[in-house]
């Protein structure tokens, strides 16, 4: 079972399933907004068009919800890693799903996508959904509660369709073990390397042929443009000393808080009689019969007993009309209301809600301890302080805003605001210190205001409640960097080349042998290195290295008994390795256990699914009107945008 884990879950799996699944995790995240004028569309799916400033926009999205995941990581990796062609691919995709999916008549309404929105947590305040919170979380993704509710929508369509093919194939028992005598197969080879850093070693390269490879090729020993920048800095730190909290005021936070937690955190066990309001009997009839069973209640009948014979929620009328535990914002604002004013063992008059005619009991109660103030003076001192320095930061940050456009330098905004005025030693665009180690920063230092008219930055968040305004103090242009600095560098190059030229050579003259009809001996003398052996080799594994064990695992299986003919193949330092298959040992196609077997099936399945989907995908490409022009991504830059939401196709 672990061999055909490793075997589905291997290094060749991992990169497929993220090629995949990659792009539809951004651009289910992103949806699919359109917008702007035909020469900044970068594609168009189906008539709807792809701008570069969207684009644009959500690759600078998703590379700062990284960069809070990960804080540390590195800024050109992941410039390197999160491309606008990759964000681009993503959304095409997603459109292409949208399509096939309207084409298919699938459907995501507005009541299920508001369900989403209700249910999540990110949207509630103090134990409860609040719209405020909802408008602004989805502003702060640039986007409209309409524009997110449509997104959510279409994120839906798309799984729909996804999942109608990805998760709906299967896998027989035949299938599965023949993916396991192929999977888990084992093969063992004798091999022959002739390593290119033994060859480097007995290899010689002139002054002269330094020299003359560097009047060659200078453009490829260039130092880069180096920048001296000037800036200036505000965060909330600078406020921390400012700020003095008082004992009246730490005192009053907590009675809030504690207000609040008592609110938030006691869980009622309640019971309920549920009265309906129907065709039959009008809201009062309805407050008359709870009445009724209210009266029953008061001359000696349980509650459990009333439910029973009154409620018309047959769901819990059975069980004695109990709702389970539920928080403040788990029941309609009405019945919230009537139960706050309960104690255990209460019985409530009648209260209406949208569902019909009430009476609740409290069963229990639970509250939650709110620890004491000395306990959490500390906490509540840094929360106030944090606050407060926020707020005294955002009122410098307009008065910042203001300076630092209206001066040609940053010298006045620095003193008028009292900010200490830094300035880089010389550095490149790729190696900026570290408080302008940031995609924004490069961008601005890159932007025709800065770079050509010499203006100050606009003020730039570069992280959470950090700001920096910026300009371009002095600049250099590229240089040749001096031969005597490179010449090591040269030496090591062309000792390389000279090594691999020879290795080449040697791999030739010892396929001539082999055509001859020389043994896997013979090539060993000749290359000037020992016959070896690995044993039980797997597919995906990394020794004696991943050329090899693919090539192994290309070659035609050889009879019982003997050896595969000399092959050979280049590593990608340069190595050359020449090997024969000497025995093929499959993998075991007995049955699993019954919950191996079930799970094993389900694995194959799914990839099976994910397979399948690829296809589907190429089909919609092929078939679908999709155009692409990725090197319109490349053109003239410009602020990324976030692009209204167009009015989507019906679903």
């Amino acid at each position: 079972m672990q061999e055909f884990r490793r075997f589905v879950r291997g290094p060749v799996g991992k990169v497929l399933l993220a090629a995949i699944i990659l792009p539809f995790i951004i651009s289910g995240f992103y949806g699919y907004f359109t917008g702007g004028g035909s020469d900044s569309a970068v594609a168009e799916v189906e008539g709807n068009k792809i701008s570069r400033g969207y684009v644009s926009s959500r690759t600078q999205q998703l590379r700062q919800m990284l960069r809070q995941q990960s804080p540390d990581i590195n800024e050109s990796m992941l410039d390197s890693f999160i491309r606008p062609e990759m964000v681009l691919q993503g959304i095409v995709n997603e459109q292409l799903m949208i399509a096939a999916a309207r084409n298919a008549d699938m459907a995501f309404s507005d009541a299920q996508a508001a369900v989403l929105i209700r249910n999540n947590d990110m949207f509630y305040e103090n134990g409860r959904f609040s719209e405020t919170q909802f408008e602004r979380m989805v502003r702060a993704q640039g986007m409209t509660p309409q524009g997110y509710l449509e997104s959510l929508r279409q994120e839906r369509i798309s799984q729909q369709y996804r999942n109608a093919f990805a998760a709906t194939d299967f896998a027989l028992e035949g299938e599965l073990a023949e993916q396991r005598r192929l999977g888990e197969q084992r093969r063992d080879i004798r091999y022959v390397r002739l390593s290119v850093d033994s060859l480097r070693g007995d290899t010689q390269v002139s002054d002269q042929e330094v020299s003359d490879f560097y009047d060659q090729n200078t453009s490829e020993f260039m130092r880069p443009e180096q920048l001296r920048v000037r800036y200036i800095e505000l965060t909330p730190e600078r406020y921390r000393d400012r700020v003095e909290i008082s004992d009246e005021q730490i005192r009053a936070e907590y009675e809030a808080r504690k207000q609040m937690r008592d609110s938030a955190a006691t869980r009622r066990e309640v019971a309920h009689v549920l009265i309906s309001v129907n065709d039959e009997r009008d809201e009062n009839a309805a407050v008359e019969r709870a009445r009724e069973a209210r009266q029953a209640l008061e001359q000696g009948s349980s509650f459990a007993e009333v439910a029973r014979e009154y409620s018309d929620d047959a769901a819990t009328a059975r069980s004695g009309g109990n709702l389970g535990r539920v928080g403040q914002g788990s029941l309609p604002d009405s019945l919230d209301e009537a139960l706050a004013d309960m104690d255990v063992g209460d019985v409530s008059e009648p209260v209406i809600s949208d569902a019909g005619v009430h009476l609740l009991k409290v069963i229990e109660e639970e509250r939650a301890e709110m620890p004491p103030l000395e306990d959490m003076r500390d906490e509540i001192v840094t929360d106030l302080q944090s606050a407060q320095s926020d707020s005294l930061l955002a009122e410098d940050l307009v008065t910042l805003e203001e300076l630092v456009y209206e001066h040609s330098d940053l010298q006045v905004p620095a003193e008028q605001l009292g900010l200490e005025l830094q300035t880089t030693d010389w550095v490149s665009m790729q190696e900026l210190p570290t408080a302008l180690n940031n995609a924004r920063v490069r961008e601005a230092l890159n932007s025709e205001s800065v770079r050509e008219q010499g203006r100050n930055s606009d003020l730039l968040e570069v992280a959470p409640g950090r700001f920096l305004a910026l300009r371009l103090e002095e600049v250099k242009d590229a240089e040749p960097l001096p031969l005597a600095e490179v010449s090591e560098d040269i030496r090591a190059q062309l000792r390389l080349r000279k090594a691999r030229a020879r290795a080449e050579a040697l791999a030739e003259e010892a396929r001539a042998a082999v055509e001859q009809g020389a043994d896997l001996a013979a090539v060993a003398e000749q290359l000037d290195a020992e016959v070896q052996e690995e044993a039980d080799l797997q597919r995906g594994a990394s020794e004696p290295a991943m050329e090899v064990v693919d090539a192994v695992f290309a070659t035609p299986r050889p009879a019982e008994g003997e050896s595969s003919p000399i092959r050979f193949t280049s590593l990608r330092n340069g190595d050359l390795v020449a090997f024969q298959l000497t025995a093929v040992e499959d993998g075991s196609v007995d049955a699993l256990e019954p919950e191996q077997q079930r799970q094993a099936l389900q694995e194959l399945a799914r990839v099976e699914g994910e397979r399948g989907f690829r296809q589907v995908m190429a089909f919609l490409r092929d078939s679908l009107d999709v155009e692409l022009h990725p090197d319109r991504l490349s053109q003239p830059r410009e602020q990324p945008q976030p692009q209204p939401q167009p009015a989507a196709p019906p679903l």
